[in-house]
């Protein structure tokens, strides 16, 4: 029996849904789905909130009805034994290790928009300040990810509000609201090519399986949040579209809400919007390392990484911060390299969290109590294996993880235990 606090009711429960959903991403996110697409963007944003549906319900139905389970890892083990726990797992992390440093680059972005600074360069500043934090003042770490989410949601909701306002009013607007529909055209090739760009926003409700233990009444309360917390951020996604492609071709950047402020506000302001979204990054980076870490840390004692990882030092898991940092420095010299690019990672750790929905999909297809939700299953994991399909090329990716899941699975034995974070 879970021994958490039954804390969370549809309200409080919604708002930790948003903090988790609504993440830093979106800063760049419409800037490069609107490079990808141009106007037709707007209907990939759409697109993705459609797709996204069916599978929230999935994830409502499954967190309602094991409230205690330990995330989508612990459900698909659930379903069908260790194989699918581990390759899970190696899915999740093989997102992480892509997405965060694509945050990091975000701040980067708007620091250079901003300064001239190359991104990288502050991208890895910024890798570097939160692995060393990690290591100096862990304890600080869940503390200061709850001042960052609160924090985030009013930064960014004012951000944009301000931005949609002057775009909306300035005489020297590119794109009118009513232009900026009628040239958003619905061409297949062009509205899914940014697709699992995109679908990165919608990442956060996985969550779900993880925290149901702390609702009061998990049956009704979580498909609620769920629901209430998806209307809230697809009406804020749409509208970040929507001001992004009326600001015109100038603001289709990896940073562009400083494009469309700081001509009318300023450079100061464009300082100003930079070093705020700094800050946040690196205290969201600072709470996000926290966590992988001790993720890293678990399965690892589970025999799944190399044992090293599992070690502790004073408490604090060093070895597996360090290793991360490692993991996401290597990335950004990549980046620098030329290799990969932010856009590329944002659609590689999309791609990966897709196919965990679709896992999730696939439990209820073996979990659900009715053949209605039996069905359900399938139809939401026929959705995510066409959407996955049309992907091409970026299944690559995922396809090593599992194959290095698979590898592992053959050479250990002992069963998965559910991993549980580190005091």
């Amino acid at each position: 029996m879970s021994m958490l606090e039954k804390s969370l009711g549809p309200v409080s429960g919604t708002a930790m849904m948003l903090n988790t959903v609504l993440g830093v991403g979106i800063l760049t996110l419409p800037g490069l789905a609107a490079a990808a697409a141009g106007p037709s963007a707007i209907w990939t944003w759409l697109a993705c909130a459609a797709a996204n549906i069916p599978l929230l319900a999935v994830f409502a139905i499954l967190a309602s009805r094991f409230p205690e389970a330990g995330g989508v890892a612990h459900i698909a083990g659930r379903a069908f034994g260790r194989t699918a726990s581990l390759v899970t797992s190696f899915l999740f992390l093989g997102a992480v290790f892509l997405g965060l440093p694509s945050i990091a680059l975000t701040g980067g972005n708007y620091f250079e928009a901003a300064t001239g600074v190359p991104a990288g360069l502050t991208a890895a500043v910024l890798v570097v300040v939160a692995s060393v934090a990690n290591l100096a003042v862990p304890r600080l770490a869940s503390k200061i990810g709850s001042l960052a989410a609160g924090a985030g949601m009013i930064f960014l909701f004012v951000l944009v509000a301000v931005s949609f306002v002057t775009v909306s009013s300035g005489e020297t607007v590119p794109v009118a609201l009513g232009t900026a529909w009628q040239a958003a055209e619905f061409k297949p090739a062009l509205v899914f090519a940014p697709f699992m760009l995109v679908f990165f926003a919608f990442t956060g409700w996985e969550v779900a399986l993880s925290t149901t233990g702390e609702f009061s009444n998990p049956a009704r309360d979580v498909p609620l949040a769920v629901a209430i917390s998806f209307v809230v951020a697809v009406a804020f996604y749409v509208l970040c579209a929507v001001t992004v492609i009326m600001a015109g071709p100038a603001a289709f950047t990896a940073a562009p809400f400083v494009e469309i402020l700081t001509p009318v506000l300023g450079e100061a302001a464009g300082m100003v919007i930079s070093l705020g979204v700094l800050v946040l990054i690196a205290a969201n980076l600072f709470a996000a390392f926290w966590a992988v870490s001790r993720m890293v840390m678990s399965v690892a004692r589970e025999g799944a990484l190399p044992i090293a990882l599992a070690q502790t030092r004073n408490g604090v898991p060093a070895p597996a911060i360090i290793a991360n940092c490692g993991i996401f420095l290597a990335v950004l010299f990549a980046d620098k390299l030329g290799f990969v690019d932010i856009g590329s990672l944002i659609a590689s750790a999309g791609q990966n969290f897709f196919l965990i929905y679709g896992m999730s999909a696939l439990a209820l297809v073996k979990l659900g109590r009715t053949v209605f939700e039996r069905a359900f299953g399938l139809v939401s994991l026929l959705i995510v294996a066409a959407l996955a399909l049309y992907a091409g090329d970026g299944l690559l990716y995922p396809a090593v993880l599992v194959a290095a899941a698979l590898l592992v699975r053959r050479a250990t034995h002992a069963p998965l235990a559910e991993a549980t974070p580190a005091e």
